[in-house]
């Protein structure tokens, strides 16, 4: 496990009561001394034990040299994470990510990886799900999804999780996965706005609904299969990002909503907030291929300080009158 965050942290906890053999990587020996010491992470998931079996480690060769790596990093560092840990990981290796974002330059972060380990491996697959760390570090029943390009790879990749109390899927659609993932994190801090403007239930399902149909379109335009953003990585982890306590990405736009500055929401978490970082690279790519994303939009607006909350609600709101389905988005599936 390459990255002792929350989520790192949760899933060696777990992983740990189904292999004997696991390494758990930080840089930050703090953070390794606090697990030795306590066998748990307070700076990231409270109350998550981890098993004394567990290594731990601050030597990266140490760590990529396992037979099978999971990367726990945020998006912003899978690439500088993928291409230190090329030069030790074994011939055909199982490298699986589990961050939800795009690269800088946006594109999805299996090829980012895949760019960077190809001399060693072509087997990468990426999880993704509703899946919160503080939950699943405590073992409450939760189901994922995880995505290779080759079914032999998804496949070994679902052996690595499956658990009692964690089910999960297999996909071959990486695009629809990867995507769903990234682009829920959006629709998520424009439902926390609305809360934090104190509207009710309607709001948020309006949002969550149109939001999930922006995504789709996204995701559709570069392969995704429709049916996948109706699956765990879309739709599943849309609803429990856009409504959990847990939701970090929901909490920063609840924080915008009641106004605060986004300097000091950024300022008061040493967790990533993806979706900040994903909506920035997201509207311009939509804006280029003429991809109509008006939620997305708003966000964008309101986090580079053109609009505020209320305004961008009030945009949105007052747009021309449409059909509910304007475009085949949803073709195809509901005939399945």
């Amino acid at each position: 496990m390459i990255g002792a965050g929350g989520w790192g942290t949760a899933m060696v906890s777990q992983l740990a009561q189904k292999h004997e053999d696991i390494i758990l990587y930080s840089r930050n020996r703090k953070v390794l001394a606090d697990i030795a010491n306590l066998h748990e992470n307070p700076d990231y998931v409270k109350g998550v034990y981890i098993p004394t079996h567990v290594r731990l480690t601050s030597d990266l060769e140490e760590a990529a040299r396992a037979g099978t790596v999971i990367l726990a990093t945020p998006s912003l560092a899978i690439e500088e994470t993928a291409a230190s840990i090329a030069p030790f990981l074994q011939k055909n290796a199982l490298v699986i990510s589990t961050a939800k974002g795009l690269s800088r330059d946006g594109r999805r972060l299996s090829v980012v990886i895949t760019e960077q380990v190809a001399a060693k491996t072509s087997r990468i697959a990426v999880l993704s799900g509703p899946n919160h760390a503080e939950e699943v570090g405590k073992g409450q029943p939760a189901a994922s999804v995880v995505a290779a390009a080759e079914r032999s790879t998804a496949l070994a990749a679902q052996d690595v999780y499956m658990m009692p109390h964690f089910r999960v899927y297999f996909s071959t659609d990486l695009v629809g996965v990867e995507y769903g993932g990234a682009l829920k994190n959006i629709i998520a801090l424009a439902a926390g706005v609305t809360d934090g403007l104190q509207y009710g239930d309607n709001t948020r399902a309006a949002l969550i609904t149109r939001g999930l149909t922006e995504i789709a379109r996204f995701a559709r335009h570069y392969g995704a299969e429709t049916s996948t953003l109706f699956g765990l990585s879309g739709m599943g982890d849309l609803i429990v990002t856009c409504t959990s306590v847990h939701s970090r990405n929901h909490a920063a736009g609840y924080a915008l909503g009641q106004g605060t500055p986004l300097d000091e929401v950024l300022g008061r978490t040493n967790k990533v907030v993806e979706g900040v970082r994903t909506t920035k690279i997201v509207y311009p790519l939509a804006e280029r291929f003429g991809i109509a994303m008006p939620i997305t939009e708003q966000v964008y607006r309101v986090l580079g300080g053109e609009t505020n909350p209320q305004d961008a609600l009030r945009t949105l709101m007052n747009r021309e009158k449409k059909a509910e389905v304007q475009e085949p988005v949803f073709d195809g599936f509901f005939a399945r």
